[in-house]
């Protein structure tokens, strides 16, 4: 009984050496890789950086010391990172800004506070009081930065429900949107008949840009509907919607930076708060 007792007792004392023995290795393995990743982000390589810190985590999923080592790396990565984007994005926006506020010259700022969470932008020529009575596409820019392509017709009832433009063989064409739809909208006042159909975004297909793309050319308009209905753009109404998907392109852009600011601050001051809660735990 004695023997049992001595054979397992020295069992286990080679299984806990062994033990002891790999866990060692594996320390040292983790170490070797965690200066590695300490001299890549010195040298400033940070994707590679990055992948070696993933490789911590898969192959040493019970080093939670090391791991935690690696995690701390991973924030000066990020923080890097963020304040690279954020000097980027300082850089670029008030050049953006300036570009965005020389095309509004052009446009009148529109507004009621009472119903709009967000002003309009409409170029100078296509304000509706000066077309109450005419089929044309009118396009605008909100504050949101949100593009906005209005088909208006005037006359007999078609239901329209897209729009088609066209320059010989090429052309661009709306989303189908049925007249059930908010964005359709028709009225009848003093024997006159009115349609307008509101394309939001992207929900263009790309027709916006057709036009301004072939702004010097005679551009054919076809409203399609229970029947369809032609017509071509003036060139002021050409001329009008260039420069408002123009001013939308740089509108997209300051956003974008002003959202890519914010989000990098935040990441910077929240890495910053949690080293300073560290140092305040380890005293």
């Amino acid at each position: 009984m004695k023997k049992i007792n001595r054979d397992v007792f020295f069992l286990l004392s080679l299984i806990i050496l062994i033990s002891c023995d790999s866990r060692e290795k594996l320390e040292k393995q983790a170490d070797i890789r965690l200066k590695h990743i300490e001299l890549l982000i010195k040298n400033n390589s940070l994707n590679a950086a990055q992948i070696e810190i993933d490789s911590i985590n898969l192959l040493f999923p019970r080093l939670v010391n090391k791991r935690r080592i690696a995690a701390a790396f991973q924030d000066t990565i990020l923080r890097r990172e963020s304040a690279r984007n954020l000097n980027y994005c300082d850089s670029i926006l008030p050049i953006k800004q300036h570009e965005a506020d020389s095309i509004e010259k052009n446009f009148k700022f529109e507004k009621n506070d009472k119903y709009q969470d967000f002003g309009n932008y409409v170029y100078k020529t296509e304000q509706t009081e000066n077309n109450a009575y005419r089929t044309y596409l009118k396009t605008y820019v909100d504050e949101n930065a949100d593009f906005y392509l209005i088909s208006n017709y005037c006359g007999s009832n078609i239901s329209q429900n897209s729009v088609e433009v066209s320059v010989n063989d090429l052309s661009a064409h709306t989303d189908t949107i049925e007249t059930s739809n908010p964005n359709y909208h028709s009225y009848n006042d003093e024997g006159s008949h009115w349609e307008t159909l509101t394309f939001k975004n992207e929900a263009d297909k790309g027709l916006t840009a057709f036009i301004t793309q072939n702004v010097s050319l005679r551009i054919k308009v076809t409203l399609h509907g229970k029947r369809s209905y032609v017509y071509y753009l003036s060139d002021g109404d050409k001329k009008a919607i260039a420069e408002t998907y123009h001013l939308w392109v740089v509108k997209k852009d300051v956003s974008k930076l002003q959202k890519e600011i914010k989000k990098n601050s935040f990441i910077i001051e929240r890495i910053k708060n949690q080293e300073d809660n560290n140092q305040i735990n380890k005293k």
